[in-house]
C-alpha cells in the first residue's frame, strides 16, 4: 500500500492526467503499469523494488499487536477491577465513536497535538509505556517522543 501511494504521488507530481494500473499478485507483489507510456514501467519497477524490504516480519515472530494484547491483559488483570475496566472500555468507545463521526461528517477533525494528548491521557501511562517497550522496530514513531510526557 505504501508503494502504491508512492507511485500515485509520483504520477500526480509528474503528469497532468495519470493513467496507471496498480494490482497485487502472488504474495503481496505490487504490479504497476502506466497505461499510456510503457517506458515508465522501468521507473515503476524501481519504485516498487525500493519497497521490497519496507516491512518484513519473520513468520515465526509473534505479531507486535498480539504481544501488546497479551502483556496489556496481564497488566490490567493486576491493576483493574471489573468496574474500572467497564469505564475504560466505554471511554474508549466514546472516543472511537467521536472520531468516526468526525470522519463521516462535514466537520473537519482537529489536527493538533491536544487531540492526541487527550486520547493518550484516556489510555493511561501504563498502556503507552508498554507500547513503547514492545515497539523495538519503531513502528509507532509519533509516540517515540511521548516518553518525556510520562516522566
Amino acid at each position: 500500500m505504501v508503494a502504491g501511494h508512492a507511485l500515485l504521488g509520483y504520477m500526480t507530481g509528474t503528469y497532468e492526467v495519470p493513467s496507471i494500473s496498480i494490482t497485487h499478485k502472488d504474495k503481496g507483489t505490487l504490479v504497476a503499469e502506466y497505461v499510456e507510456d510503457k517506458k515508465l514501467n522501468k521507473t515503476f519497477k524501481r519504485i516498487c523494488d525500493s519497497f521490497k524490504d519496507y516491512y518484513n516480519q519473520p513468520v515465526d515472530d509473534e505479531a507486535f499487536e498480539e504481544r501488546y494484547k497479551r502483556e496489556r491483559v496481564l497488566q490490567l488483570k493486576e491493576s483493574e477491577d471489573f468496574e474500572s475496566l467497564l469505564n475504560k472500555v466505554t471511554n474508549y468507545e466514546l472516543e472511537l465513536l467521536d472520531y468516526a463521526d468526525r470522519l463521516l461528517s462535514d466537520k473537519p477533525i482537529p489536527m493538533d497535538s491536544m487531540t492526541a494528548f487527550g486520547t493518550l491521557e484516556k489510555l493511561g501511562d501504563e498502556s503507552i509505556s508498554l507500547l513503547q517497550k514492545l515497539d523495538v522496530e519503531g513502528e509507532y514513531k509519533g509516540l517515540a517522543g511521548y516518553t518525556e510526557h510520562l516522566k
